[in-house]
């Protein structure tokens, strides 16, 4: 059975998380298609990863694809999805955030952009690639698809209205006081922030 479906937006991203877990002997399977059909999936599957290819879609386009995905996997009873973004950003960060938000039943999505390892951390909501602000780094001059800003909250908001809380590393997780839905951006400067 389905027990956490992971949803990437390329297919580096898919192959990446997915060896994570079929190293641990864990049984996973990797699709490249977004459409599921009956007998795609193994019985004894615990981990699901599919790539949308959604990251060069528009934004509309990216959200429908994984909006999609994320509500065949509530269907199905799989109860955690881990949307696996681009460590600098790239792509429909807010649109595909908000599609798994608006597909679940939950109120709050918590976001982890960082990745310690390669130097990509976050702090106060800003994102850094080896310590330069991820605007003025390599992929700020990408001249095919820069990433112009560097704080999360505001890359999320180019591409959706969900209100965005931030949480640094100290600070507890707030309780969820609201009636709408929001996500939670994760200071993540070290790996065992994680915890």
């Amino acid at each position: 059975m389905v027990k956490l479906l992971i949803i990437a937006d390329d297919f580096t991203g898919a192959l990446d998380t997915g060896v994570k877990f079929a190293k641990q002997g864990i049984c996973t399977q990797v699709f490249t298609k977004q459409k599921l059909e009956k007998g795609d999936v193994k019985d004894d599957t615990e981990v699901l990863v599919v790539d949308t290819e959604s990251r060069p879609m528009s934004a509309e386009e990216a959200y429908q694809a994984v909006y999609e995905l994320a509500l065949w996997a509530v269907s199905q009873g799989i109860e955690t999805i881990f949307k696996k973004t681009d460590s600098a950003l790239r792509g429909n960060i807010g649109a595909e955030l908000q599609a798994v938000l608006d597909a679940g039943t939950e109120r709050r999505l918590f976001f982890l952009p960082g990745y310690p390892q390669i130097g990509r951390i976050t702090r106060n909501g800003i994102h850094y690639i080896s310590g330069e602000l991820l605007e003025n780094s390599v992929f700020g001059r990408d001249p095919f698809e820069p990433v112009t800003k560097s704080y999360v909250p505001d890359i999320i908001h180019g591409q959706s209205a969900v209100p965005v809380t931030c949480v640094s590393c100290e600070q507890d997780i707030p309780l969820n006081s609201r009636e709408e839905k929001e996500i939670i951006v994760c200071d993540l400067i070290v790996t065992q922030d994680i915890d």
